[in-house]
């Protein structure tokens, strides 16, 4: 019966997995927990560079997917990518998203104050779990999002929209506004409630097992 009852927990350990990821990350994130956590690395020049970039590439409609990470590193969850770990700054970001820029395909990953990865795949969220209207960019962007706690930064390509994936969580927001929301999610304080707003989609569905590639799709 001991024995039974053990693959039985096991089984309902597998099933309910990506439930229990995401628990785990929505608990570090939200709650008491949050006091054992260190604050973000990214310092205020940083997010004012990353934002300087994304309004450029806005601007111009290049797209862009930027993964800045928070206490959990994104290396388990991505594939590939090419070295660089430079400072950051808006001129390189910029350039790094240009068009034909051998690097310009899928993400790039930033911690603290340093670019870490270029060119860099992402775990797509499942098929049909975003509009229609929505590309492999946004899917790579939520699928990460899901699993660590990493805040993803999508440009479209086709309109210039920015958002930002937190959590499964989708959110368009106002480029004249992204710095100001990237250091109200990046620099919370523990009693800070979870950034919630009417034009979010919750994106409930696991990201596929195997990591595609994002293809230059909004």
């Amino acid at each position: 019966a001991e024995t039974f009852s053990t693959y039985v927990v096991l089984l309902l350990v597998i099933i309910f997995q990506p439930e229990l990821r995401q628990a785990a990350v929505r608990v570090g994130q939200w709650g008491p927990f949050r006091f054992m956590r260190r604050s973000s690395a990214s310092g205020s020049t940083t997010i004012s560079a990353i934002a300087d970039a994304a309004t450029f590439l806005s601007r111009s409609q290049f797209g862009a997917l930027m993964a800045i990470e928070r206490e959990n590193e994104t290396a388990d969850h991505v594939i590939g990518g090419q070295e660089l770990d430079a400072e950051v700054s808006a001129p390189l970001i910029e350039s790094i998203f240009w068009p034909n820029n051998p690097l310009h395909d899928l993400g790039v990953v930033i911690r603290g104050d340093r670019v870490r990865r270029a060119s860099v795949q992402f775990p797509l969220a499942d098929e049909g779990s975003l509009p229609v209207e929505l590309g492999s960019r946004h899917r790579a962007a939520v699928g990460l999002s899901m699993r660590c706690d990493a805040l993803v930064i999508i440009v479209s390509e086709q309109t210039g929209q920015v958002s930002l994936a937190d959590q499964g969580v989708l959110a368009p927001v106002d480029r004249d506004d992204l710095e100001g929301e990237l250091i109200r999610r990046l620099e919370q304080t523990p009693l800070d409630p979870p950034a919630t707003g009417d034009d979010e989609q919750p994106v409930v569905e696991e990201p596929e097992a195997t990591t595609a590639v994002a293809e230059q799709t909004p």
